[in-house]
């Protein structure tokens, strides 16, 4: 190169900061969020954390049991429930509900919202107010009031649906039973509630329940399990739904069982849910019970496993929580006793940790994690989801008297070997956690005090990766080296600039650059003063918080041009050349930022092995009773009908042998016959899949992790709507694609095809009117006759179409077929078609035309006639009953039929009646009979069995009485002598008057 060139090299490099905090746990403590309720409401006494999916929105629900009445409550205090948007705003809004009162109950510190809990992303939310009263004999001197305790159950909007019946507060199951204390006057129920997992029941507690021994009850209100034909499915509860027996609770009175609940589905050996009830008093210790439903038709919680408390009032099972530590797939419990103490020791409260072993409990020994002194350590236990992101689920533990009554929360990681004792702290009261509120895919915690605040901690990246001091250095060199002139460099440093040209932000962001200037590049000039001579700039590069792309690595790419040079010039020469950038060098440079990625190969390339199966099935809400659709030539074959419109696509999604997959996603995309409907965890399954989908739910994208772990498993329902299939729907065809950032071949799309057979509920019912006739006179040939009343009896015949699926677009080509009883065996008429008529949606016309009124020299009656000729008919029929000989008459050899064919365009509520005369000159008597049998069908006598009966019993009940009157002498006769003696003692003597006592005297 000439004097008059020059070429750069540059050099780039990072150095990490110092972390700005230090914690074991990745929770930042310098943004706090805070939120504040009214002085005295004890908000933020319960907290959940709660995610509406319609629209999206994250957001924390607190619980204020002492707040104001609201205006229609006739009340002072009564407590709420208050929603609060993640933002640093205080702006807390609070959710009308129970705004009402009536003179039968007493809402006076009901305490509503001394729990509320969330069934989950799209789910519903539970809250009560334990200490809710009915009144009894209202405004008389015998008033009294049962503390039954009442539930409120909300849709995900935080709104009543009063369409569905979960939805409202009749989640009262105390009312109306047996008062006083020793049954359930005291119930109080509500004190505890939750969710199961699976999104099928809600779990109460009533600690109050039979002189407070307590109760768990497990209770759904699903309208379509009755669709589906099931009745039985619950409630379940703890001494029995239907015996209300206090000797079947496994626990003595003043237990408190139901004071805390929690659930899981891999506790015990035989899987299936198991509720997790505390009773802190029982036995003065407290304990924690296991509990199983006894069978499906049965109403019965049956305990399966108690664990006891082992400290003399130390309210073992006040809080506890059921999580999965050990990440074995088995769930562990963790137990709260904030009144555990020793003697001599500084001690105030434990948690004991029980390590799964397989659903074998009997030989656990728990962890005893310590509290200080008089710090209640245990009032507070809260699974919070991996918060550490290292694969194992983690605990917090409230003790809100710790600190001098300011309080503290105490975060604990777990481990391959079961829980970690070294906390981390934080400060607070109650506990939320395990959902993720601000949207960068990892979990967050929340903090409830008891000076009517509460605290979301969010999760950030640890400082040492997430924020790095980031320098780029420039030198150069020229030729000939006596050239070495001052150069002015002209840089840009642009950071993720492939994500840019694709449309996509930048994963990084510079801090302290100026306004014009991107977030992703700054620019800016520095001077070399000589070859070989550095300077470096520096700039601070941090790492966005809601990033999903961490499989790509980030380009930073730093560019220079020169600008300038100073150099002294000589007297008389000319003027200096400027250098230039020797062509054959790069006039920029890029290196590569890759993640740390744990779960893949020292390369930093992560190889995925993710396998795709699927099957489908009827759509079940309770997702462990398998019903897959039958196989027909390898094909399944949904049979589409009024009580299974849904279909569940079962994937089951493996990652074996292979590295971790980031960004592992199952994509669907659906006709327009099908739409996605919902997702559904597999209930051994703790995280649910979430699943997004498209306005009209064409397509859905289900995550399954970022990353997916390696020689991980999951599996998922896809619910899918068929509101879009018609009946000329003949077949189904989807396509699934897994995807994923990792590096994996030939990751082929899944092509899922069904065929679909429609069964639609027609139900036909059949008439005749009159259903029997008699007839007799002359014999009177076909040509003689002029009107149809001369051919005999009328009879009308009706038949009437119901189809019990409504909402099914009714295109089908559906038809009645009436086999038509015309001739018999001699070729005589049996019944002549006179006419037919339809009522419904769409006129019927039946075919063939010429079967109708075939004979056109016949007129046909006048409407006025016929009703006339019926009720004559009528009235001759209650006046006498002819009998005679009978004979049913079918198709068959006997007569000849016709085919009536009658197309039915609308399929519910067409009626056809048929109007037709029996043929007077065939039939002495006939009885006719139509099939299908009437629904509606008349009166035709009392048969004769029921009258040989009454005969028989007449005559039976005659000599019993004979019998009767002969035993008590009625028909004995009296023999002479005594019929002497009784007319002698009736004989009248005639006594002589004073007249003919004189003559005689005389």
């Amino acid at each position: 190169m000439g004097p008059s060139a020059a070429f750069l090299a540059l050099l780039f490099y990072f150095s990490s900061l110092e972390p700005t905090v230090v914690l074991a746990f990745n929770l930042d403590t310098s943004h706090v969020i805070r939120k504040d309720g009214e002085p005295g409401s004890l908000f933020g006494f319960s907290l959940a954390m709660h995610r509406q999916l319609n629209p999206d929105q994250r957001m924390l629900l607190i619980g204020a049991p002492r707040a104001t009445a609201l205006g229609k409550q006739t009340a002072n205090i009564t407590g709420g429930l208050y929603k609060c948007d993640i933002t640093q705003n205080n702006d807390c809004e609070r959710i009308v509900f129970d705004n009402e009162g009536e003179s039968i109950e007493n809402k006076e510190n009901q305490w509503m919202g001394v729990t509320v809990k969330s069934q989950g992303p799209g789910g519903k939310i539970v809250t009560c107010a334990h200490r809710y009263q009915r009144r009894l004999f209202v405004n008389t001197p015998q008033e009294s009031h049962d503390i039954t305790g009442r539930c409120y159950v909300l849709s995900q909007d935080l709104t009543i649906d009063t369409s569905s019946d979960e939805d409202g507060g009749n989640w009262n199951f105390c009312e109306g039973r047996a008062r006083g204390h020793e049954m359930f006057g005291s119930c109080q129920q509500g004190l505890a509630a939750t969710f199961t997992k699976d999104y099928h029941y809600v779990v109460f507690g009533a600690p109050g329940a039979y002189n407070w021994k307590g109760i768990v009850r497990v209770e759904q209100k699903n309208n379509t399990l009755l669709e589906m034909g099931i009745y039985d499915d619950g409630p379940y509860e703890v001494g029995d739904e239907h015996l209300l027996n206090p000797e079947l609770v496994p626990l003595p009175a003043n237990s408190y069982l139901g004071f805390a609940l929690d659930s899981g589905h891999k506790i015990m050996r035989s899987h299936g849910l198991t509720v997790v009830a505390g009773a802190p008093r029982a036995n003065h210790s407290g304990a924690v019970v296991f509990l199983r439903k006894e069978n499906e038709a049965s109403g019965r919680l049956l305990v399966a496993h108690t664990l006891h408390g082992p400290g003399l009032a130390s309210s073992f099972g006040y809080d506890l929580a059921v999580v999965d530590l050990n990440g074995d797939g088995w769930q562990d419990i963790v137990v709260g006793a904030p009144q555990f103490y020793m003697k001599d020791r500084d001690i105030g409260g434990a948690v004991y940790v029980y390590i799964n072993q397989a659903g074998r409990w009997e030989r656990v020994t728990p962890v005893r994690l310590n509290g200080t002194k008089d710090s209640m350590f245990g009032l507070a236990v809260e699974n919070i989801g991996n918060i550490n992101q290292d694969s194992y689920e983690d605990v917090a533990v409230g003790a809100p008297h710790d600190d001098g009554g300011a309080g503290k929360v105490y975060i604990y990681h777990g481990s391959a070997q079961g829980i970690k004792t070294t906390p981390a702290q934080l400060f607070g009261y109650s506990l939320a956690g395990n959902m993720d509120l601000d949207s960068n895919s990892y979990p967050d915690v929340a903090v409830g005090s008891l000076s009517d605040s509460a605290l979301i901690y969010r999760y950030i990246f640890p400082e040492q990766y997430r924020c790095s001091d980031m320098s780029a250095c420039f030198t150069y060199t020229a030729n000939p080296a006596s050239y070495n002139p001052r150069l002015m460099i002209s840089y840009s440093v642009e950071a993720d600039g492939e994500c840019r040209k694709q449309g996509l932000p930048s994963r990084v962001t510079f801090q302290n650059k100026s306004r014009t200037e991107a977030e992703h590049q700054f620019n800016g000039t520095i001077e070399l003063r000589g070859q070989k001579q550095e300077m470096c700039t520096k700039k601070t590069a941090r790492l966005k918080d809601n990033i999903k792309d961490k499989m790509r690595s980030i380009p930073i790419e730093v560019s220079a041009e020169i600008v300038g040079t100073k150099r002294r010039q000589a007297k008389n020469s000319l003027p200096p050349l400027m250098p230039i950038l020797d062509s054959s060098q790069p006039s920029k440079d890029i290196i590569q930022v890759n993640f740390v990625k744990e779960g893949c190969g020292r390369d930093h390339v992560c190889r995925s092995n993710l396998k795709m199966e699927y099957k489908l099935y009827y759509k079940q809400n309770n997702l462990d009773m398998d019903s897959p659709l039958p196989m027909r030539n390898n094909v399944p074959v949904f049979y589409l009908n009024y009580e299974r419109k849904d279909l569940a696509l079962r994937v089951t999604v493996n990652n074996m042998n292979g590295d971790d997959a980031y960004e592992a996603k199952v994509v669907g995309t659906f006709p327009e016959t099908l739409s996605y409907s919902g997702v559904r965890s597999q209930t051994t399954v703790d995280k649910p899949i979430i699943c997004t989908a498209n306005q009209n739910g064409s397509q859905a994208d289900c995550e399954l992790g970022n990353p997916f772990k390696r020689d991980s498993q999951t599996t998922f329902y896809i619910i899918l709507s068929t509101v879009g299939m018609t009946l000329d729907t003949t077949e189904m065809n989807f396509v699934l694609h897994l995807q994923t950032t990792s590096v994996q071949k030939s990751i082929a799309p899944v092509k899922v095809k069904a065929k679909v057979m429609i069964e639609l509920p027609l139900s036909v019912s059949g008439e005749a009117r009159p259903n029997q006739v008699t007839f007799g006179g002359v014999v009177k040939g076909e040509s003689a006759m002029r009107t149809e009343e001369e051919i005999g009896s009328l009879i009308n015949y009706t038949f009437r179409i119901n189809n019990l699926w409504k909402t099914l677009t009714p295109s089908v080509k559906a038809s009645l077929h009436i086999q038509w009883p015309k001739y018999n065996k001699d070729g005589k008429w049996l019944l002549y078609l006179v006419k037919i008529t339809s009522t419904g949606p769409q006129e019927v016309l039946c075919s063939p035309q010429s079967e109708i009124s075939s004979l056109k020299h016949i007129k046909e009656s006048s409407a006025s006639r016929t009703k006339r000729e019926i009720a004559e008919r009528k009235a001759v029929g209650k006046m006498s009953f002819l009998s005679g000989k009978s004979k049913t008459l079918t198709c068959n050899s006997e007569i000849k039929c016709v085919v009536l064919q009658c197309p039915l365009e609308g399929l519910d509520g067409t009626v056809v009646e048929l109007r037709s005369r029996l043929w007077n000159s065939t039939f002495i008597e006939v009885t006719v009979t139509v099939s299908p049998d009437s629904e509606v069908a008349q009166h035709s006598g009392v048969p004769w069995w029921i009258i040989l009966v009454a005969v028989l019993a007449g005559i039976l009940i005659l000599a019993l009485l004979v019998f009767l009157l002969w035993k008590c002498g009625f028909f004995k006769r009296a023999s002479k002598e005594e019929f002497d003696a009784t007319y002698h003692k009736a004989e009248i003597h005639v006594q002589p008057s004073d007249k003919d006592k004189l003559t005689a005297d005389a």
